[in-house]
């Protein structure tokens, strides 16, 4: 077996809890408004990333959930990991994984089958990690 995630495997989509801290770092330099970035911030930002325009939008198609022109923490977040993924040559996903609408995953709980997370924040989460 490879070291490496397949693009099946759930866990190359986690947002662990550092990438979360650098992105919501990210977040915070771009002025939200109201805990919101606006479309065209986002895009200046995102355009730094070498990335062509039109796998951006998709990027941004992906990562708007609620489709509200506008992006939070966590949508900012996705967006982040996902063109850092691309980057690194991974084909973009049809739709969403449902691991990264959840609260971010401590790497060590990625080795295990399950963990429970306890955060003020997010409340308890429990987690099922396939692909192990």
């Amino acid at each position: 077996s490879s070291a490496f995630p397949t693009p099946d495997c759930p866990n190359m989509w986690a947002i662990t809890p550092e990438e979360r801290v650098k992105h919501d770092q990210k977040f915070d330099t771009l002025s939200p408004s109201m805990g919101y970035i606006s479309g065209d911030q986002a895009r200046k930002f995102f355009l730094q990333s070498g990335l062509p325009a039109p796998v951006l939008a998709e990027i941004w198609t992906l990562a708007d959930m609620n489709m509200d022109g506008k992006m939070d923490r966590l949508e900012f977040s996705i967006a982040m990991k996902l063109i850092k993924l691309k980057l690194h040559g991974t084909a973009l996903p049809s739709a969403l994984p449902i691991i990264m609408k959840q609260p971010p995953v401590p790497a060590h709980s990625l080795s295990s089958s399950t963990s429970v997370m306890s955060s003020p924040n997010y409340g308890t989460v429990v987690w099922l990690l396939l692909c192990l």
